[in-house]
């Protein structure tokens, strides 16, 4: 497979995933989904960053605690990349912590642990930046576990943040070193 069609089967695929992530409003016969969206959307909502998505949620409740990110920059082969995270706990719990973890190719430089908070407001952002290190190009995911301590016990939600690494660049031709016919042009 040429490296054109395998670099847009890995861009299709990345969309898709995030398109996945674009329905995590609660269903309409869950408890409080009306109450819900206004209360997931508005109060947080201001206050994230416009360019930020929401991860995707390994199950379609949300309705507890949310992640969201953005990349600053573009994922390249051996350059790190900064990404700002935004949690936002939707409902009262006892305590928060969460762990990153990235695999494969995609190195945790920083950000790894957001020690444990206890009794987070809740829909006011806890903001915190990871740096990842890309080591080769591809799709990776990046896991955020999300531990909440809550009366109904801990309980780890489990959210993904995709990251797609495109090669690096080529380093540019030094004319100095360019060869003498190539450098000057030919004399008629």
């Amino acid at each position: 497979m040429s490296s054109s069609i395998r670099l847009c089967w890995v861009i299709a695929c990345a969309a898709g995933i995030l398109l996945a992530a674009c329905d995590d409003a609660p269903t309409a016969g869950s408890p409080g989904a009306a109450q819900g969206a206004s209360k997931l959307t508005k109060p947080a909502g201001a206050d994230l960053q416009p360019e930020m998505v929401a991860a995707v949620s390994s199950i379609k409740n949300i309705s507890v605690v949310s992640v969201h990110f953005v990349l600053n920059g573009a994922p390249t082969v051996n350059k790190a990349l900064p990404v700002d995270i935004a949690i936002v706990p939707h409902q009262s719990v006892s305590s928060l912590m969460v762990h990153f973890e990235a695999r494969d190719g995609l190195a945790l430089a920083t950000g790894n642990v957001i020690e444990r908070s206890t009794d987070p407001t809740p829909e006011k952002i806890i903001k915190h930046q990871l740096v990842l290190m890309p080591g080769r190009e591809g799709v990776f995911m990046v896991t955020a576990i999300v531990e909440t301590e809550s009366s109904e016990g801990t309980i780890s939600r489990i959210f993904s943040i995709p990251v797609i690494v495109s090669p690096s660049a080529p380093a540019p031709a030094d004319p100095a070193q360019a060869s003498p016919a190539q450098a000057s042009p030919a004399r008629s």
